[in-house]
């Protein structure tokens, strides 16, 4: 089956959307997505390139406007005022209104397109709606891992699993970054044996995701942590 995907930024959303709005048409008798509902999510692209791109502009405009401010209250020493900044305007033109919530419609047009049973790899990745397979999304990923101490003087690891099957602890007690062992939970606690009492240690730790059994993705930061005798 076809994997599909929304983009989440509303960046890609916006050109994701145009996207599939400027191809669709050319697989419109394959894909038979409803005349009304395709009308519906055209009008909504419209309307998301107008408020999206807006929307950039005023978050760039806020920034200057912001800046001019400051210099019009308390100067640099360096610069002086210029002409005042220019406000973002809408089109002369705009397009018509359309219903709210554009990403639930685009959502059911895409569920429609797979319902049709001509959506290949190839018409997907034109439609700008593919999702890559989920081995090559995760060979991508970073564990976010902290460290910290909990009761017993312990170390105890933690960073978010998703779709992975588990990470590999390594350790550096001093002499460099050993293999020390795997986790299937999110949380892993080091149990090794603590330094005898009024001795401080720093241990070092970094992981690595695991998946189909072996390594994926990119090693997490280095992270030391003091561990106290007891």
């Amino acid at each position: 089956m076809i994997r599909t995907q929304i983009e989440s930024t509303d960046l890609k959303f916006k050109i994701q959307l145009a996207g599939f709005c400027s191809v669709y048409p050319e697989y419109a008798s394959l894909l038979n997505v409803d005349a009304d509902r395709m009308t519906e999510l055209n009008k909504g692209n419209a309307v998301v390139q107008v408020i999206f791109g807006k929307h950039e502009a005023l978050q760039t405009f806020a920034v200057g406007f912001t800046a001019y401010k400051e210099l019009l209250r308390r100067g640099n020493a360096t610069d002086v005022l210029s002409a005042y900044p220019t406000m973002p305007v809408y089109p002369t033109v705009m397009p018509p209104l359309c219903n709210e919530n554009v990403e639930a419609e685009f959502r059911i047009v895409i569920q429609e397109c797979i319902d049709s049973g001509n959506l290949s790899e190839a018409i997907a990745k034109a439609l700008g709606i593919f999702a890559e397979p989920l081995v090559d999304v995760l060979s991508e990923g970073t564990p976010n891992l902290t460290v910290k101490i909990v009761g017993g003087g312990h170390p105890a690891l933690h960073c978010t699993m998703g779709d992975y099957e588990g990470f590999e602890v390594w350790k550096d007690t001093g002499t460099g970054f050993v293999r020390f062992d795997v986790s299937i939970s999110p949380n892993y606690v080091d149990m090794s044996p603590l330094p005898s009492s009024g001795t401080d240690v720093i241990w070092t730790y970094k992981v690595i995701y695991r998946l189909k059994n072996v390594q994926v993705g990119n090693w997490s930061i280095s992270i030391p942590i003091a561990v106290k005798g007891i």
